[in-house]
Parts: structure tokens; C-alpha cells; sequence
């Protein structure tokens, strides 16, 4: 197939040029990993990649030449000593450092499968994710110790432990799995590997929030990171000569696809810092030279939030993409000299919707990127397509029968979904008979052609984690005292993620304190899903005439609501 690759204004391009072309033949696509082969020897001495430590200065550079040969030998080692082979399973487990980076590329050129955790999973959730992919070997950070000390009687077929940080740190062993420092890579070759991967071999097992309480593994193939970085390059105009920087955890296909992935489809350098801090996101930016950065979740908000500083405008960064992007979008471009652009998309599908940066009609996440059909459909009746008849122009807000479930059909093979891991049934449920996905997100289509955002039928976005709310209640019916409970979202005024309230009744006797509770399911899970409200129903959930709960209702923040925020209770990420 071939793909149209959109004009872009001057002002919204990058310096530069795009050496490896723009990927418009799918039937001529390979492997991003080959791009950075082609630039160690065309440019090997440009900057590939940099590292930030938490202070946000810049502590690791490598160009394009060293981070090829780093890759080349992490591949050849673990393919040749630790017998790791195509399509077996690698996990990684840290914070964002310059190993992870290098993991994510030596796993891809040996053809067997990343699997990046959520740095903040712990316990038996951190157990399944580990069990469940068959993981053979796992790269992960100091800080990780006491967390994979904890489960390591669990932990069924994981053979070897990396580990990042100074080697005569490193124990000889991790909760009873062998471990070897990670510069045990250090002696093997650096040339290429030379297997032969495609883009219809699996690229990546991500785990994303389960509605049975697990997370799920969605499964890609290369040929998404193809599709996806094609996408970021047209609608952002990233050249060679762009600096591409993210916050966010490489653990998330955000960081990994439209930062490292699409700066080496690029030619251009990606900058990774290991957290987000508001007060120093601008000066951070300008110290290393970024061009463009993407936002999710409440990012926008916290950088609105944070006092005025003299690094506003003093930076280079000319285009950000921002799912969603901010409310107040004109004040926000204008504080900080930016362009922002909304887009929308999913760890199964890629970026679906995209927002051209020359239409600045406010509110809209833009129009379907190629390689995808998208229809809106009744979601009290899936099987029945909405045909548009909403006027934006004219009523700003979407009446309620505007608003539809949006379903995704993919047009290039081996660009999306794969498969849910070891899941036939879900993956049989995630497509109807035409295929389409289902992408649980409620949208509203315009007859100007453009999609806005409504909302999240069922799963909820917490801190930029998609969080299923029967998994948060699932893991609360664990506690002694609660009989039954319901978690729900809440979206509290201007902010664009959710809150969670989580309801509960208590076992007859029983006494309740959400202090001790929050502390006891933050030991359990990670924190975006410990709940910020609790409300006790003593005299059961309110309920309808057929005894359905009124979900309305106990959405409502009542003075019977116990607020963790309010009550100074607080939790990290680990950083």
C-alpha cells in the first residue's frame, strides 16, 4: 500500500531533513532498528540519544555509531551466551536510564520480544506480569531490588537477572534468580546480529490495566512502530535536526515509539529524563535542546499550575503533542511559545486520530490517520453505525445522542493489535466480525469531518495510567472489612484525568479507617489506582426499582466523602 504523506507548513518543520525517507511503501518497511544501523554508518558520529539525571542535568551522550554498537553487543550476548532467541521474552523493570534504552533496541535485533513493566507495579501484580509473559530474562535498576526480592519464591521460569548500576553492587543473586551486572555485555561483539526480523514479527508485550484485576498483555508487531513513527514525523514535521525529549516512562509505547523510535526514523536525537518535575520541565527543555515533546494526562495542567519562570519561553521546544491537549489551549501556547497538537490513540491500536498543526479549530482531536477507518457506533446498540449530524460550528457542546463509541478497522496488516497475550477469547472479543475494535472511548463526530473527545465508557485515566476500575475493586474486596465495592471514575472541573471514588459497604461489625485501607492497597498495587475518595454506604448502594445501582449517584462527592488529598495522605511513583 502506498501512503500519502501530508505537506507541512514552514513554520511547523524541523530543521533538516528525513535521510530514511517517509515511509510511504508499506510493502518497503523494516524494522525501525534498521534506521539506526543506516545511521551509524551514514552520520556516526551524530548524537543518537542522551540521558538526564533527576536533577535534569544531562549525564549520558551517545551518538549514533555508539548506542548501534552498545545495542549490537547486548544482542549478541544474550543470543549467544544467555540463549535468548526469537520471540522469546525480555522484560525490563527500571526507571528511564540510558541501559533501558539499549535493552529495548538488543532485544529487538536478536527477535525476540520486549516486555517493558510498569516501573510502579509491585507484588502479585508484578508476579503475573512477570509469569504470565514466560519471561526467559529481566533488565532492571538498583531500586528494583526489594520489589523482586519480595515475589522471588513466586517467579516460575525467569532464568537470569540483569542489573544496571555499578557491578560490584550487584548480588549473586535476586529473590534466588542469578544475577550478573549488566556490564557482562561489555565483552561481547558489536557488529550487527544478524537475524532476520520483519515487520510481521512481534515487537513488543505490553501490559495495560485487566478487567480481571490482572493486567493484560497487548501484543504488537513491528510493523506498528513503522506506522506510528511514519504518522509522528508528518504530523509533527520532525526533521534530522530535531531534539526529541520525553518525561514519560520508556515502560509506556509513548516514550519508546514517538521519542526513541521516531527520533531514530528521523535521523534526529531523543533526550530521556527519569521523572517530570513542573517547576523545571521548561529549563530542562532548554538545557538540552529539545524541539518537540509529548504530553499526556495532566501534564498540561501541571505546567499551567507552576509559578512563571524565566525558562517560559526560553527554549527552543516548537511543537508539542498533547492527548489531551490543554483547556485553556490558547493562553497555554501563548505562555510558553508552543504549538500544541491533541491527537488520540491506544497501546492496542497506535495513534488513530491526529490533529493537523494548521487547524486550529479548538476542542478536536483532528481526522483518522491512514492506515485506519474509524466509524462511530450507538453505544446502546454497537451493530448500529452513527452517521453525523452535529454541528460544532454552532453548538460548541455535543448533544448526548452525538455521542458514540468509536471503532477502528485497521488497513495495513501487522500494524495494531496482535494479539491479547495467551488470550484467544479476548482476543476474539476485541474485533467484530468486520474487523473492527472496539476502542471503549465515547467520541462525537462533527459534520465539519473532525472527532472530539467525550470520554471513557468504561476504563478510567488516572495520572496517565489506564486504570480499569474492576480491577481497582476486585484488589479492595481483599480487604477484611469490605463487603462489597464499587470503584468509579470522576472527572473533577478543569482537570483532564480522573479521580477515583471508590464505594464501599462493610461486613456486619466491621470498623473502617480509609487511612490504614489506602496504606494496606498501596503495598498492593501501584499508585495510580489507589483511590483519592471513599465514600461507606452503611445502609447498602443506592439502587433503581430493578435493584441496579444508581451509578449517578454514587459518583457524587457528599460530605460523607473522605478525600485522601485532603487529608494530606500521599504516595510516590517510584522515582
Amino acid at each position: 500500500m502506498l501512503l500519502l504523506f501530508k505537506p507541512r507548513d514552514a513554520m511547523y518543520l524541523g530543521e533538516g531533513t528525513l535521510p530514511f525517507g517517509k515511509f510511504e511503501d508499506t510493502s518497503e518497511w523494516q524494522p525501525i532498528t534498521k534506521c539506526l544501523e543506516a545511521g551509524a554508518e551514514r552520520f556516526p558520529e551524530k548524537t543518537m540519544f542522551r540521558v538526564g539525571n533527576p536533577e535534569g542535568e544531562i549525564t549520558e551522550s551517545y551518538t549514533y555509531k555508539e548506542t548501534n554498537e552498545w545495542a549490537n553487543r547486548v544482542a549478541n550476548g544474550l543470543k549467544d551466551e544467555f540463549g535468548v532467541k526469537k520471540g522469546d521474552k525480555v522484560g525490563m523493570y527500571m526507571l528511564n536510564c540510558s541501559e533501558y534504552v539499549v535493552s529495548i533496541l538488543a532485544i529487538h535485533k536478536t527477535g525476540a520480544v520486549p516486555v517493558p513493566i510498569n516501573k510502579d507495579e509491585k507484588g502479585e501484580r508484578l508476579a503475573y506480569v512477570i509469569n504470565y509473559s514466560e519471561m526467559k530474562a529481566l533488565v532492571m535498576d538498583p531500586g528494583s531490588v526489594p520489589f523482586i526480592e519480595e515475589i522471588g519464591k513466586d517467579l516460575t521460569g525467569l532464568e537470569v537477572i540483569f542489573m544496571t548500576g555499578d557491578p560490584a553492587a550487584v548480588p549473586a543473586e535476586i529473590g534466588g534468580i542469578k544475577t550478573l551486572p549488566f556490564s557482562t555485555f561489555d565483552k561481547f561483539s558489536g557488529n550487527n546480529t544478524g537475524v532476520e526480523v520483519t515487520t510481521q514479527d512481534m515487537e513488543r508485550c505490553m501490559f495495560t490495566s485487566g478487567t480481571t484485576g490482572m493486567p493484560k498483555g497487548v501484543a504488537r508487531n513491528h510493523g506498528g512502530v513503522v506506522l506510528t513513527v511514519r504518522s509522528y514525523l508528518q504530523q509533527q514535521g520532525i526533521r534530522s535536526g530535531d531534539v526529541l525529549m520525553s518525561i514519560l516512562s520508556l515502560g509506556h509505547a509513548n516514550a519508546q515509539v514517538m521519542c526513541l523510535f521516531s527520533a531514530m526514523g528521523a535521523g534526529a536525537t531523543a533526550v530521556f529524563f527519569p521523572r517530570f518535575s513542573a517547576s523545571s520541565f521548561w529549563k530542562w527543555a532548554a538545557g538540552c535542546g529539545a524541539t518537540s515533546i509529548n504530553m499526556l494526562g495532566a501534564v498540561a495542567e501541571y505546567l499551567w499550575a507552576a509559578e512563571p519562570s524565566e525558562w517560559d519561553k526560553k527554549h527552543k521546544v516548537r511543537i508539542m503533542l498533547g492527548s489531551p491537549a490543554p483547556r485553556n489551549l490558547p493562553e497555554f501556547q501563548e505562555r510558553f511559545g508552543v504549538r500544541v497538537i491533541d491527537g488520540y490513540g491506544s497501546t492496542e491500536m497506535g495513534m488513530v486520530l491526529w490533529k493537523d498543526p494548521e487547524d486550529h479549530r479548538p476542542g478536536s482531536s483532528g481526522f483518522p490517520m491512514e492506515g485506519y477507518y474509524v466509524e462511530l457506533r450507538d453505544p446502546a446498540d454497537p451493530s448500529q453505525v452513527m452517521r453525523p449530524f452535529w454541528d460544532p460550528y454552532e453548538n460548541p457542546v455535543p448533544p448526548d445522542e452525538a455521542k458514540g463509541l468509536l471503532y477502528i478497522k485497521p488497513l495495513i496488516p501487522h500494524t495494531t493489535l496482535n494479539e491479547y497475550f495467551k488470550d484467544e477469547r479476548r482476543t476474539r472479543e476485541a474485533f467484530d466480525d468486520d474487523g473492527f475494535f472496539n476502542s471503549d472511548d465515547l467520541f462525537a463526530r462533527g459534520i465539519d469531518g473532525r472527532y472530539y473527545f467525550v470520554g471513557r465508557f468504561s476504563r478510567i485515566r488516572v495520572s496517565g495510567e489506564n486504570v480499569d476500575p474492576i480491577a481497582v475493586q476486585d484488589v479492595a474486596m481483599q480487604y477484611e472489612a469490605i463487603q462489597e465495592a464499587v470503584a468509579v471514575g470522576i472527572r473533577l472541573p478543569n482537570v483532564s484525568d480522573d479521580e477515583i471514588k471508590l464505594n464501599v459497604t462493610l461486613k456486619q461489625g466491621a470498623t473502617f479507617d480509609p487511612v490504614e485501607f489506602s496504606k494496606w492497597m498501596a503495598e498492593k498495587v501501584m499508585v495510580a489506582m489507589v483511590p483519592r475518595f471513599i465514600e461507606v454506604y452503611e445502609d447498602g448502594f443506592p439502587v433503581t426499582a430493578t435493584q441496579k445501582i444508581k451509578v449517578a449517584e454514587i459518583k457524587e462527592i457528599t460530605d460523607k466523602t473522605w478525600d485522601r488529598q485532603k487529608a494530606g495522605l500521599k504516595f510516590s511513583a517510584r522515582k
